[in-house]
This record gives structure tokens, sequence and C-alpha cells, in this order.
């Protein structure tokens, strides 16, 4: 008994019933590409603050999925954007508590601590991990980064009056979060 041909791609073993699909795929798929790259990549950087080169990566590993459930997919420009959207903020969450946070965001949480910089880091670094990634970002802008409230408006894009409001909430609740987290964990 013969196998049929296969042909290794990417570790995968693909059969020639595939490969016969594949070129008026690889067509289509060449246009929505072409189409929908550099609006993928715009916004990962614009909407949710990831550096150019890890939205570039993002962008890559959503059209991958596209490739391969491109038949199921009845609307490619609408599943392309949730898609980033839902890579974005995956990709958010799973850098939140690798980013390292200075002495500045540890003092706004709790301006009577005079320790070290580790337990104040690890404070940080826990308080983050209560909050959204939005909320993150704000925080990480103001107090780490040293943004002006009119800066983290144009950040934003939201009147400096609302950033304001959001870099107050998130700070409140930040420190409610850790808070009530503390509490739970048995801490004073």
């Amino acid at each position: 008994m013969i196998p049929s041909p296969c042909v290794k791609f990417c570790g995968l073993q693909i059969s020639a019933q595939f490969r016969e699909v594949v070129p008026e795929r690889a067509d289509d798929f060449g246009v929505i590409y072409e189409d929908n790259y550099r609006l993928l990549v715009s916004t990962a950087i614009e909407r949710f603050h990831i550096t150019t080169l890890d939205a570039q990566g993002l962008a890559h590993e959503v059209f991958l999925a596209y490739f391969l459930k491109a038949d199921e997919i009845l609307n490619s420009r609408a599943w392309l954007m949730a898609a980033i959207c839902n890579a974005s903020k995956h990709y958010l969450r799973s850098r939140a508590r690798l980013v390292s946070y200075g002495e500045e965001f540890g003092k706004a949480l709790d301006p009577k601590t005079d320790g070290d910089t580790l337990p104040d880091q690890l404070v940080v670094r826990e308080a983050f991990s209560c909050v959204t990634a939005k909320c993150q970002i704000a925080l990480r802008l103001r107090f780490i980064e040293g943004y002006s409230v009119p800066e983290i408006a144009a950040e934003f894009n939201v009147s400096k009056k609302y950033a304001a409001k959001i870099v107050r909430r998130c700070l409140k609740m930040a420190k409610r979060r850790y808070m009530k987290k503390g509490a739970a964990d048995g801490r004073p």
C-alpha cells in the first residue's frame, strides 16, 4: 500500500488534496492580507499601545488563524478586527506581570511607605495585576513614565478632564482591589 503524497509545511503533514485547494485560497488570502495588514498593526499600536514589532507579530498570528479558518468566516474584515483586538488584549494580560514598575507608583499607592524598593515594587506589581489593561496603561503613563494629564489625554484621544478622571479612578481601583486582595490573603 502506497501512502498518499504529503508535503511537510511548518512541521505539519499536508495531503495532496489540500495542496490542490491552497493556490486558489492563497490568491484570496494575499488580497485580504494586503488590504488589512496595516489596519491590524495600526489598531494594535494606537488602540492598545503595543510596540510596532509586537503589533506586527500579533497581526501575523491573526492572519495565520484566518488562513486556517477562512472557509468558516463570513465577514473577513470584522473577523480580523475582532481577532486583533482579542490578541492585543491577551498580549496585554500576559505581559502585565512582566513589566517592571517604578517607585513612583508604589508611593502613589501608599505615601507613608519609606521602605526598601523591592517591597515597593512587589506592592506595585500586585496592585497592577488587580486592575484592567487600560488602567495599567494610564497609571504607567502617569506615575512611571511621568506623563502629564494633557499628555495622557492625547494618548487616549480623550479630553483632559476625562483623562484626569481615568487616572483617579484607576488609582482608586488599584488601591481598593489591592487592599481587598491583601485582606483575603490575611495581610494587615
